[in-house]
C-alpha cells in the first residue's frame, strides 16, 4: 500500500504542471483567505501548476490569486452555515438550506464531474465543501481536504434533543460519505474532530497543537513524544471508495499555520486610513473585525476606553461610525491593520485566529456558542496566541473596555519556544498537494496494472 511521505525540501517536486481544483466554502472569509494562501503557494512551485478556485463567494476576495493566475469560477457547492450576526447561527435556516443542497445533489454531483473531466483536473482539494470529494471520485481523479474541520462536524453540532435531530443525523452520513472519497487530509492547526478521517471520541482531537503523544504511537514527525510539524499519521477511517484492489493508505498530515503576512508597514497603512499622526502616535488601535458581516445593535456612545481609537473592517456605509473610529475600506487588506493594531475584536474564526497569531496581536472574541469550530481555535489561542472573552451581551451593549484593557497587556504569543508553531503551513501544504498528485496516480496506475494482470491470468487458455 502505498504512504504519502512529506519532504519539505521539496527534492521530489513534480516536473509536470498539474491542475489543481481548489473549492472553498462560501461560508464565511476565513475559508477564502487561508485558501488564498495556499493557492499562491502552488502557483509559486516551480512546475508552474495551474489553479481553479470555485465558490459560492463572490470572486471580490479572490481578487489577489486571480491577479496571479488563479482562473475563479462560480458555483453552487456548498450549503454552509447561516448567520444573522457574525455570532449567532440560524439553527432552522441553515438545516432547510442542508436539505435542499442535498436534493439538488445527483444534478450537482454530475456538472461538477462533468466540468472536472472537460479541465483535465489532476486534483481535488477541498476548503470544505464536502460534495467535491465525490465528484474527485466519479471523475477518477484524486482528492484532499484542506481545513481544520468538516461541516458534518457542525451540523451534528446543530442538535438540541428535538424532532429536528434524527434529520440532521441522516444528512450528516451523506456528508461524511463525501469526505470519504478524499484521501489526503492536510490539518491546519486549531482542528476539532474530522469524521471521514479520524472518528475519536474527543471533539478536539490529540495534535501537535492540542498535545503530546506517548512513545509507543507510531507517526512520522514524532520524538520522543514531542511532534514536529509536518506530521504525518494514518486515518482510521476507511475510505467510501475503498476495496481490494485499492492501494492508497489514507493519509492525515498536521502543517503549521497557514495564514496571510502583512504586506505594508504600521505606518502606511494608518496614514492612508487618513489617522493623523499626531492621533496614533499616542493612541492604541483596536481593529473591529467580523468577517464582513453585519454588527450587533450598535449605537454605542462610546465603548472604547480612554487613548484608544478603532478602525472597523467592512462597516456599511449608511452606518455613522462613532467618536474616534475610523473605517477600513472594503478591499482592505486585513492582515496589514491586524499588524497595525494592539488588539483585535472579532468572533473566533481561522482566519482571525491565525493572523493575530501570526502578527503576535492579542484577540478579544465574542462568543459563538453554536458553531463547534470554536474549541478547536479557542485551544489553539490559548496555546500560541492571546484571546480574552468578551461576553455577547457586553458586545453589543458597547461595555468593551475591561477586556481591550485586559488583552493589551498580553504578548500575543506563544511564551514557550518549545511548543511555537511554525507559520509556514501554505509552503508545506503546496508541496504536499503536489507529492500527493503524484503518489497517488502510480498507486493507483499499479492497482490498475495488477487487476489487468490478474485478469488475464484468469482467463482458461484455449487447446490450439
Amino acid at each position: 500500500m502505498a504512504r504519502l511521505t512529506v519532504d519539505t525540501t521539496n527534492s521530489g517536486a513534480s516536473s509536470k504542471s498539474l491542475v489543481f481544483c481548489v473549492y472553498v466554502s462560501g461560508h464565511g472569509w476565513g475559508h477564502a483567505t487561508r485558501a488564498n494562501q495556499l493557492i499562491f503557494d502552488i502557483l509559486k512551485l516551480p512546475a508552474q501548476h495551474k489553479v481553479y478556485v470555485i465558490s459560492n463567494a463572490s470572486d471580490f476576495i479572490f481578487q489577489g490569486v486571480i491577479q496571479v493566475g488563479a482562473i475563479y469560477r462560480q458555483a453552487d457547492i456548498d450549503a454552509g452555515v447561516v448567520q444573522p450576526l457574525a455570532y449567532t447561527v440560524d439553527r432552522d435556516q441553515t438545516i432547510t438550506n442542508l436539505k435542499l443542497f442535498l436534493e439538488r445533489r445527483p444534478e450537482t454531483l454530475r456538472s461538477e464531474v462533468e466540468w472536472l473531466e472537460q479541465i483535465g483536473a489532476d486534483c481535488v482539494v477541498c476548503d470544505a465543501p464536502f460534495l467535491p470529494c465525490a465528484a474527485a471520485a466519479q471523475a477518477g481523479i484524486p482528492a484532499a481536504i484542506a481545513s481544520n474541520f468538516t461541516f458534518d462536524e457542525v451540523y451534528n453540532g446543530l442538535c438540541e434533543g428535538d424532532e429536528l435531530d434524527q434529520e440532521i443525523r441522516q444528512m450528516v452520513e451523506t456528508t461524511i460519505e463525501d469526505y470519504r472519497h478524499a484521501d489526503l487530509l492536510i490539518r491546519l492547526p486549531g482542528a476539532i474532530r474530522i469524521p471521514s478521517f479520524d472518528d475519536t471520541e474527543n471533539l478536539v482531537p490529540v495534535t501537535p497543537i492540542t498535545g503530546t503523544f506517548p512513545p509507543e504511537k507510531k507517526k512520522k514527525g514524532v520524538v520522543n513524544g514531542k511532534m514536529n510539524l509536518p506530521c504525518t499519521s494514518q486515518s482510521n477511517v476507511r475510505s467510501s471508495h475503498n476495496n481490494n484492489k485499492k492501494r492508497f493508505e489514507r493519509r492525515i498530515i498536521d502543517v503549521p499555520l497557514v495564514f496571510r503576512k502583512y504586506h505594508t508597514e504600521r505606518e502606511e497603512v494608518l496614514q492612508g486610513l487618513g489617522i493623523p499622526k499626531d492621533v496614533y502616535d499616542t493612541h492604541k488601535i483596536l481593529l473591529l473585525s467580523f468577517g464582513g458581516q453585519a454588527l450587533g445593535k450598535g449605537g454605542w456612545v462610546d465603548p472604547l476606553p480612554n487613548g484608544w481609537i478603532c478602525i472597523v473592517c467592512c462597516a456599511p456605509d449608511g452606518v455613522t461610525l462613532p467618536r474616534n473610529f475610523y473605517r477600513a475600506s472594503r478591499d482592505a487588506y486585513v492582515p496589514d491593520l491586524t499588524n497595525a493594531a494592539d488588539v483585535v475584536l472579532g468572533k473566533l474564526g481561522y482566519g482571525t485566529c491565525s493572523e493575530c497569531i501570526g502578527h503576535g496581536t492579542p484577540f478579544v472574541y465574542v462568543p459563538r456558542p453554536q458553531f463547534i469550530e470554536e474549541y478547536g481555535l479557542l485551544k489553539l489561542m490559548h496555546d500560541q496566541g492571546s484571546a480574552v472573552e468578551l461576553t455577547r451581551q457586553d458586545f453589543e451593549d458597547g461595555y468593551w473596555g475591561e477586556a481591550i484593557e485586559k488583552a493589551s497587556q498580553l504578548s500575543g504569543r506563544c511564551d514557550e519556544p518549545e511548543r511555537l508553531v511554525a507559520h509556514n503551513g501554505g509552503q508545506i501544504a503546496a508541496q504536499t498537494l503536489e507529492k500527493f498528485v503524484i503518489e497517488w496516480n502510480q498507486s493507483n496506475r499499479s492497482s490498475l496494472d495488477q487487476v489487468t494482470e490478474e485478469a488475464a491470468a484468469s482467463i482458461p487458455v484455449e487447446a490450439s
